[in-house]
C-alpha cells in the first residue's frame, strides 16, 4: 500500500507536476492518505521540494529550491516524504472500521490504475498545477557573477603567461606555447567558470532530440563536435596572429576572446545543464554579441587574425538562430514559450 511514483526526467523547465488520485472512500478521506501518486519531473536541473503536504485545504503553494542531486535526488526526497506521510496516516486508515476498508480495498486497484493511466473516470483526483514566480534575480547575479569572475581568472593567468614568454627568445616557441593555451581555453575553458558548464555529449544530445522538437535544417549531432573543434582551431591561430602582431598577450583584442569563451560558458550552463530555453535565448545572444567583438577587435589587432576568427561568427549566428527556433517550437503544456528571464518555481497543489 506505499503510494506509488513513477518519475520521467525530460522536457524544457524545471517543473515537477504532482497527480494524486485515490478510491471513492469520501473527498475529506481521500485528500488525507492519497493512494497512488504519479510525479513528473520536466527538466534535468530538477528542483527540490521543501515541503509536501495533502490535506482538506483545496490549495498548497509549496516553494522549490534547486538541488545538485538533479531528477534522482529529487525523487528520493519525494519518495522519503509520502513514506513518512504514509506512516502517519496509517493509524488513520485503520481507525476506518470495516466499510472503509472495503473502500480503500476497492480504491487500491483504481488507485493502480491511475497511477498507469494518470486517472480514471471514476476517481476522485488531486493535481498539481505549475506556477512560474517572479524574476529570479539571484539566478541573474549568479550567471553575471561567474562570466567576470571566470573571464578575470582567464585574463590574470594570460598576462603571467605573457610576463613568462619574455623569457622565451625563440618565436617558434613563443608561438606554440600561445596556441596551446588558447587551444585549451577553446576546448576546457568551462574548467576555470564557477558553474556546472558541462557540453552535451552525442549521446545525451541525441537524447535531447527525442525528449525537444528541433527543426529540420538542425545539423545532425556528430557534426557539432567537428564544428567546435575546428572553431577551436580558429581561435588558438587567430590569437597567434594577434600577439604576432602586437608583440602581447595583454592587449583588448585578447581580453574579448576571454570574455566570449566565458560567456559561452554560462550560456552553456544555462542551456545544457538547467535546461532553461528560455533564458538561453538570451544567453546565445550575449555570446553572439561577443563574437561579434571578438571579430571586430581581432580585426583591428590584425587582420589576417580577423579573417581567421571570422568563421565562428558565422557558425555562432546560425546556432544562435537554432537555439531561438527550438525554443519556439516547443511551448509548455499552455501553449506559451518558457519566458525570456530565469523566474522562481512554486509547486501548486490543488484538490479536486
Amino acid at each position: 500500500r506505499t503510494p506509488t511514483m513513477a518519475f520521467a526526467a525530460a522536457a524544457p523547465s524545471s517543473i515537477l507536476r504532482v497527480t494524486s488520485s485515490c478510491s471513492p472512500i469520501g473527498a475529506a478521506q481521500c485528500r488525507q492518505q492519497p493512494r497512488a501518486v504519479v510525479v513528473k519531473v520536466r527538466a534535468s536541473a530538477v528542483v527540490s521540494v521543501t515541503r509536501l503536504s495533502f490535506s482538506s485545504e483545496p490549495t498548497k503553494t509549496i516553494p522549490l529550491r534547486r538541488s545538485r542531486g538533479g531528477a534522482a535526488g529529487a525523487a528520493q526526497r519525494l519518495q522519503r516524504l509520502q513514506r513518512q506521510r504514509h506512516v502517519a496516516a496509517a493509524g488513520e486508515s485503520s481507525a476506518a472500521g470495516g466499510a472503509a476498508a472495503a473502500g480503500a480495498g476497492a480504491g487500491e486497484s483504481q488507485g493502480d490504475s491511475v497511477a498507469n493511466a494518470e486517472g480514471a473516470s471514476s476517481s476522485t483526483t488531486t493535481s498539481t498545477t505549475v506556477g512560474t514566480g517572479a524574476v529570479d534575480f539571484k539566478a541573474i547575479g549568479t550567471y553575471f557573477g561567474a562570466t567576470v569572475v571566470q573571464a578575470l581568472l582567464m585574463i590574470y593567468i594570460t598576462q603571467k603567461l605573457d610576463f613568462a614568454l619574455l623569457g622565451v627568445s625563440n618565436p617558434l616557441a613563443k608561438n606554440g606555447l600561445i596556441a596551446v593555451w588558447f587551444l585549451f581555453n577553446a576546448l576546457r575553458s568551462r574548467t576555470f567558470s564557477p558553474l556546472n558548464a558541462a557540453r552535451p555529449k552525442v549521446a545525451g544530445e541525441k537524447a535531447a532530440i527525442a525528449e525537444r522538437k528541433r527543426p529540420g535544417w538542425m545539423p545532425p549531432p556528430l557534426a557539432f563536435p567537428v564544428i567546435w573543434s575546428t572553431i577551436a582551431l580558429l581561435r588558438a591561430g587567430a590569437s597567434v596572429a594577434v600577439f604576432g602582431a602586437t608583440g602581447t598577450l595583454n592587449h583588448p583584442a585578447i581580453h574579448a576572446m576571454i570574455v566570449h569563451l566565458a560567456v559561452g560558458d554560462t550560456w552553456n550552463s544555462i542551456n545544457n545543464v538547467e535546461k532553461r530555453l528560455g533564458t538561453a535565448v538570451l544567453g546565445v545572444g550575449c555570446v553572439l554579441l561577443s563574437v561579434y567583438n571578438v571579430v571586430w577587435q581581432y580585426y583591428g589587432a590584425s587582420a589576417t587574425a580577423g579573417y581567421i576568427i571570422a568563421p565562428s561568427a558565422l557558425w555562432i549566428s546560425v546556432a544562435a538562430f537554432l537555439v531561438y527556433t527550438i525554443w519556439k517550437i516547443n511551448p509548455g503544456p499552455d501553449g506559451v514559450c518558457e519566458p525570456l528571464l530565469p523566474r522562481k518555481q512554486v509547486l501548486q497543489v490543488a484538490a479536486a
